[in-house]
């Protein structure tokens, strides 16, 4: 999936907000400042969309924002969970330590947002170790190419697209503070 082809003014301030040194809250109507938050947005949309399968998908990219950025905000605490129904849209955000610097802690010798996101969607490695996890970026991977469903990732420059069960990883030219999520539905 092509970040432009999704380009629409919703998106366009999100990475807009996502790109700031330094900020404050996008929107409180959008943001979750703690998971028990995010779960209740999580549990409306199943309602709206009575797909577990993407709400799995969303809730894994979710939590991750939580799991992984516990007192380590930049500065905006919480996930940016906006839905664009009308497109078939999700966008998750957080301004947390990205990717890159919470698998460097297990795999010091990461040399670039593109290296650490490639071993994030297709090795079984977690940023939490010596805790048994890591699956989570694989089973959204899995369900993005087996299910029809498009996702764009970034993390710094980092960029991982899937669609049409095909995977490509990428550097960008834009720099994200943290994590951003773009699953077409």
């Amino acid at each position: 999936m092509d970040i432009q082809s999704l380009k629409n003014k919703e998106i366009d301030n999100v990475l807009k907000w996502i790109q700031q040194e330094k900020t404050s809250i996008y929107d409180n109507v959008f943001q979750c400042q703690t998971r028990d938050v995010f779960k209740a947005k999580l549990d409306n949309f199943y309602v709206e969309t009575k797909d577990s399968l993407l709400i799995a998908v969303a809730g894994e990219i979710g939590n991750n924002s939580f799991d992984h950025n516990l007192g380590s905000w930049l500065d905006v605490v919480g996930l940016l969970f906006k839905v664009l129904s009308a497109e078939k849209i999700v966008i998750l955000a957080d301004r947390g330590q990205g990717i890159r610097a919470t698998l460097s802690r297990i795999v010091p010798e990461i040399k670039s947002d593109k290296e650490a996101l490639e071993i994030a969607f297709t090795r079984v490695i977690s940023g939490r170790s010596p805790e048994r996890r890591g699956n989570g970026l694989k089973f959204v991977s899995s369900a993005m190419q087996n299910n029809g469903f498009s996702l764009w990732f970034q993390s710094g420059t980092g960029a991982v697209s899937i669609s049409n069960k095909e995977i490509k990883f990428f550097e960008n030219s834009f720099n994200i503070k943290g994590c951003i999520a773009i699953i077409k539905y």
